[in-house]
């Protein structure tokens, strides 16, 4: 028998196999060079983002003081990323960064309200706390080891977007790895949030 005289199942046998080898070697290039967003590569690839924020709605009533401790109101839709719990202390920051998400409406002079503990654990004497709205500097915050203080600052009304959104990002410097070197960053520690506020000032 001639070399091209060959069956129809032997010629569909090679090309699923030829088709099972194409398949195999997109899925071993989008392994190597994969196609995510941004958000996703830094925190799941270059390890280089803590904070992998998740879709929350922001729903909140301004001048409202939050409860963040167990037992106080579900706080899921302020919460992006970058919290554990919550917890009888309050809140646990995991990570380098976290964020809150707070749905304030039109654009207006508002103020900040931040109800912060420092962790008790080894590490240095204050935890450093770089606060920013929607990506503007609001100054930095000094929080002591098992010390809670309430810390007051002002938002400007030309932060605020379009969609009456604010996004309140705290980074941590000073972040503690409880472990040692044994935890990833996405787990270091720094403050216990307990409670926040965003309340209207005078214009």
């Amino acid at each position: 028998m001639r070399l091209f005289d060959r069956s129809p199942i032997a010629f569909g046998a090679y090309g699923l196999a030829a088709l099972l080898a194409v398949f195999e070697l997109a899925v071993l290039l989008q392994a190597l060079h994969p196609q995510v967003s941004d958000n996703y590569r830094a925190y799941y690839i270059d390890r280089t983002n803590t904070c992998l924020s998740q879709p929350v709605t922001g729903e909140y009533t301004l001048g409202t003081e939050i409860n963040f401790r167990s037992g106080g109101p579900n706080t899921r839709e302020l919460r992006p990323c970058g919290w554990d719990g919550p917890a009888g202390d309050g809140m646990h920051s995991i990570g380098e960064t976290s964020r809150l998400l707070f749905d304030v409406g039109a654009a207006q002079p508002l103020s900040l309200m931040l109800e912060l503990t420092g962790v008790s654990l080894e590490g240095p004497p204050v935890q450093h706390v770089d606060v920013s709205a929607n990506g503007v500097a609001l100054g930095t915050l000094e929080v002591t080891p098992g010390r809670t203080d309430r810390f007051t600052t002002a938002v400007p009304a030309a932060v605020i977007d379009g969609a009456g959104k604010l996004t309140i990002q705290l980074d941590f410097p000073d972040a503690i790895d409880p472990s040692k070197g044994r935890v990833s960053n996405t787990h270091w520690r720094a403050v216990k949030l307990s409670a926040a506020s965003v309340t209207p000032t005078s214009k």
